[in-house]
């Protein structure tokens, strides 16, 4: 990583190259520029210490993100790290979340989406709503694995759901 002072004036005259690069302003803390020209401030840490996987958190765009703001929101990133936190995997884990998460959204979204279009769609949105809805509603769909799907589909009650 070069290092070089960050200023606006000192991001602006980067120049673009034919692969990716990172500008180092201070430790752990730069801009990635890329051979397209988009300019984004990221943060790099290890999760674990000296022998760790080395981590990136991407914090935002240059322009719509301003230098100070991303500086700001470096220092929060160390911060977190110091008490123990990974705040890439955080913020993974959030973006996870923010897409359609309880299947109770999912099944509602399916039905709406796909069972709505086909002849039997009162039955099937039926047997949803009475079978997966009050097992699984509240639920995450990230909770939920094979064995779960294995012993609603074997129960007495759902096997006119899935026969």
């Amino acid at each position: 990583m070069p290092r070089v002072k960050l200023t606006k004036s000192a991001i602006d005259a980067l120049p673009t190259p034919a692969k990716d690069i990172v500008y180092s302003g201070c430790p752990g803390f730069g801009v990635k520029i890329t051979p397209k020209g988009r300019k984004v401030f990221i943060v790099l840490y290890r999760a674990g210490g000296a022998g760790s996987r080395l981590r990136k958190y991407t914090i935002g765009p240059y322009g719509r993100v301003t230098l100070h703001q991303a500086h700001a929101a470096a220092l929060r990133i160390f911060a977190a790290r110091t008490e123990g936190r990974d705040p890439a995997a955080e913020k993974q884990l959030e973006r996870r979340r923010l897409v359609v998460d309880s299947v109770e959204d999912l099944v509602e979204l399916f039905i709406t989406e796909h069972v709505s279009k086909i002849r039997s769609a009162r039955e099937i949105s039926r047997l949803l709503r009475r079978e997966v809805i009050p097992s699984w509603g509240k639920r995450s769909v990230h909770e939920i694995g094979k064995r779960q799907v294995i012993e609603l589909a074997t129960t007495s009650n759902s096997k006119t759901i899935f026969e």
